[in-house]
This record gives C-alpha cells, structure tokens and sequence, in this order.
C-alpha cells in the first residue's frame, strides 16, 4: 500500500505534521511518497497497491490540488484540515492517527465528485489542457477592460456576455466563487454545470445551470488586453482574443474518502450559516 502525501512546502504546520504520520504510516507497512509540488508529480512511481490513498495536509485549497492529482492518479484522498473553514476537508486534526487507521482498515466509503477538463485553442492549436474540481474561468486584469464572450451550449449558440469575467463551476464548485458572484448552491451529488457571469454589463446575464453531459465552448471576442485564465483559484495562463475555451465533464470523478456521514445540509448551515 501506497500513500502520497500532499501538502504546500512553505506550510509548517503541514511540514511538520508530515515528519510525524510518517513514520507512523511506515510502521504499519505503508510505502510514504511525500508531493508539495506539480514538479515532484513527475518523480512518482506508476501505478499503485490496491489500498493506496492520497492524504492532503492543509485547507480547502490544499484539499483542491490534492483531488486533481488524485483523480489523475486513480486514488481516493483523505483531507485532513489544518485551515479555518474545512468545508471539503473530512478530518480535524486531533482525529489524525484514529483516521488514519480506519483508511488503513478500510472502514470508510467513497464520495464521488464531478471534475471538470478544460482545453484552450488559439489559432488552432491547443495550448492548455488542465481539470478543476471547483471551476475554470476566464477573467480581465486588474487594469484590462471588461470583456466580451460568444457563448455555445452543446454547440448551440446560446448568446453573448459582456462582462468582468465569466466562469463555469461544478456543483462543488457552487459554494465558491460562483457563490460570490450570484451564483446558485448546487447539491454536491446533482449533476450539472453552472456558468456564471462576473459582473456583468447586461443585468440579464444571469448564471445559468446546464447539464452536465453538456460541452460549454467560450469564444473570447476582440480585444486589446489579454485576460487571465484560472483554474481552482490559481492563475494558470493568459487569455487572447480569438481564443477558444472548451469545458466539459472530466471522465473520471474525484473519490473523497468519507469517514463518517458528512450531510452537506448540516455543512452549510454550519460553515456558511446559510438562511441565518
């Protein structure tokens, strides 16, 4: 058995969590591979023991990585939360060491997570190919002007946006950013994608959910700035008009290993104090 350990290297507190589950880990006959960073994905062995897990050490956005090279990797991930809000994470942090000995038993189940795969064309090459499990958005620079977007549903023309940005979100993804932006809170286990309009100039652009089977193709119209283009809130390229942005469902959802019963309900009420 196999566990990646994923945590940011400027995290002490995850840094110094890793030098103690591990040896705990390795005791109990468990192959320990330590990741905080994409460059230490390369340095990964193939495949993996049936058993085996990623273990995120850190917040939500730690939790977010971890998911994506989970699924990349075909393992289920533990989180455990040493953020404030925790909301995906399952595990505090005085429940390691009983945590880690149920996954290590086996007694827990598996949640499933839509992921989302983006491409971008420009020219008609591709340039980047990435996944997100909370959302992928094309948004101006702080000093570029508002943009403009063809938008295509299944290949259907569905209209044209001009905004501040426009992102397309899994119901995951729903109580994020999307949620800051007017967007609906979606449960978790529904499936579909929400496209959600930043700031935008016409008052009746207004978020829209489309399932999830469905392809969301974004044409990027004229202009003279370039735009960022983000995946699980981090920056990963730039935008240029007459780029294209394609989104659909990922083939692989993200398996979150589960603990205990975890009601998103209770979590809403709970973390966001959603309707009080």
């Amino acid at each position: 058995m196999k566990t990646i350990v994923y945590y940011r290297g400027d995290s002490k507190d995850a840094r110094e969590l890793e030098r103690e589950i591990g040896p705990y880990l390795t005791g109990k006959g468990v192959e320990v591979i330590s990741v905080t960073s994409r460059d230490d994905l390369s340095a990964l062995p193939p495949g993996a023991p049936d058993g085996s897990f990623v273990l995120s050490l850190g917040g939500d956005g730690t939790f977010l990585r971890a998911a994506r090279l989970s699924t990349q990797l075909g393992l289920p991930v533990l989180g455990i939360n040493l953020g404030s809000l925790g909301f995906l994470t399952d595990v505090e942090e005085n429940e390691v060491y009983a945590s880690l000995d149920a996954v290590l038993a086996r007694a827990y189940t598996v949640e499933h997570r839509l992921v989302l795969e983006a491409r971008v064309v420009r020219e008609g090459q591709e340039i980047l190919n990435t996944t997100a499990i909370n959302d992928v958005l094309v948004v101006r620079d702080v000093t570029g002007k508002i943009l403009t977007f063809e938008v295509f549903i299944g290949g259907v023309r569905a209209g044209q946006i001009t905004a501040d940005g426009l992102m397309v979100c899994t119901p995951t993804g729903s109580t994020g950013y999307s949620l800051s932006a007017g967007g609906p809170i979606l449960d978790p286990m529904v499936e579909a994608l929400v496209l959600t309009p930043l700031a935008p100039h016409d008052f009746t652009s207004r978020p829209l959910v489309v399932s999830a089977g469905s392809e969301i193709t974004i044409k990027v119209k004229p202009s003279r700035d370039k735009a960022a283009f983000m995946r699980d809130g981090e920056r990963v390229g730039d935008i240029h008009s007459f780029d294209t942005i394609s989104v659909r469902r990922y083939p692989e959802d993200a398996a979150i290993i589960r603990l205990r019963e975890k009601n998103f309900y209770k979590v809403l009420g709970a973390k966001f104090h959603w309707g009080g």
